[in-house]
């Protein structure tokens, strides 16, 4: 029996795309180890990035484990994922690397960065930037989940890495019904993720409607009710909060478009959610990889992240017809087939046991 772990830091009681795909990454090590003597477990510590000193406490809590074995029992593969999992000690290391901690590099000094900065800070930045390099350097293959970041990790800290897209949990569910009445946004409910451009250019396009799915602790999430009825939008604005997988299937088969506008994002999952059940999406031209993939199959709609645009954007949206929503998704959805657990397990698994 070979055993295979995958690392996660988690922020606890937040659950996102990475810890979805750390649980599903696992999940199809498990069935395809089922006739090969394989098992995989996940393996997670909690995270704090505040203050900066947490970020190095961080670190060097996952340098200190050594994780060639437990149990006496050999762990022939850690497969190390976001910041800081890939500090952990093991002698067969894979790193499929979701991000690093964005702040030290794409978010620094950025409005989603913190305001101030001590002179300990700075150095404790720079001790952890050093060491982010070295760490990474010390594995190979490198694999990421998008060419975003990849071309973090080549401008940053000047190392190479191979694209391995990661499919959705939800792919093999979704089906492609109606197109509705209504654009759907997915995501948590965050100052990063923007929905509020959304709610703001559904107010100049008098039929678009819009569900948006997900939850919130933030001051942000909760600015977005008040939005709505600033803006007299409560019949045509749905905040839907947490829903089930079965209803959101069945939101992401019926809706006209998805609507995702995060800032330069990792990847983003609702955008190859959208394009399997055949709908176009509607981003901003600084969405990173979702506006990347948007571009690149013409799937779609990429504008300036102003309500302006986006209303342009929503008004054309609902000036087409099914057929001619089908066919704007047509490559999208040929993407998305392609990205298959297969590819990511034969690149990251099979090939380092």
């Amino acid at each position: 029996m070979k055993r295979v772990i995958v690392l996660g830091a988690q922020v606890p009681f937040v659950r996102g795309g990475a810890e979805l795909l750390n649980e599903e990454l696992v999940r199809q090590i498990n069935l395809w180890g089922k006739q090969r003597q394989v098992v995989a477990e996940l393996v997670q510590l909690p995270y704090k990035w505040y203050p900066e000193t947490e970020i190095l406490s961080s670190m060097l809590a996952w340098r200190l484990l050594n994780l060639n074995e437990s149990n006496g029992q050999k762990i022939d593969l850690c497969i190390c994922t976001k910041y800081p999992t890939y500090a952990a000690s093991h002698d067969n290391k894979a790193l499929w690397l979701v991000h690093q901690h964005r702040v030290l590099y794409d978010l620094a000094r950025t409005r989603f960065d913190v305001p101030h900065l001590t002179a300990r800070d700075m150095a404790v930045r720079d001790a952890l930037r050093a060491s982010d390099k070295a760490l990474l350097s010390e594995i190979e293959p490198r694999y990421t989940i998008s060419q975003t970041v990849t071309d973090r990790l080549q401008n940053y800290c000047g190392l190479s890495s191979e694209v391995l897209y990661p499919p959705s949990k939800l792919a093999p569910l979704i089906t492609s019904g109606d197109y509705g009445d209504y654009v759907l946004c997915i995501g948590r409910l965050e100052s990063m993720k923007r929905p509020d451009l959304l709610i703001r250019a559904a107010q100049q396009v008098p039929n678009a409607k819009v569900v948006i799915a997900g939850t919130g602790a933030s001051d942000y999430a909760r600015s977005l009710a008040p939005l709505v009825r600033e803006l007299g939008l409560q019949d045509r604005v749905e905040l839907a909060g947490f829903v089930e997988d079965a209803t959101l299937l069945d939101l992401i088969a019926n809706c006209r478009a998805v609507f995702y506008s995060p800032v330069d994002e990792d990847y983003g999952f609702a955008t190859l959610e959208s394009f399997a059940a055949h709908k176009p999406v509607i981003t901003v031209d600084d969405s990173g990889e979702v506006g990347r993939i948007v571009q690149a199959t013409g799937s779609g709609w990429v504008t300036s992240p102003t309500p302006e645009a986006i209303a342009e954007s929503l008004a054309d949206c609902y000036a087409k017809n099914p057929t001619q929503l089908r066919a704007l998704a047509e490559e999208g959805h040929r993407l998305s087939a392609t990205i298959t657990w297969e590819r990511v397990i034969t690149n990251l698994v099979e090939s380092r046991l």
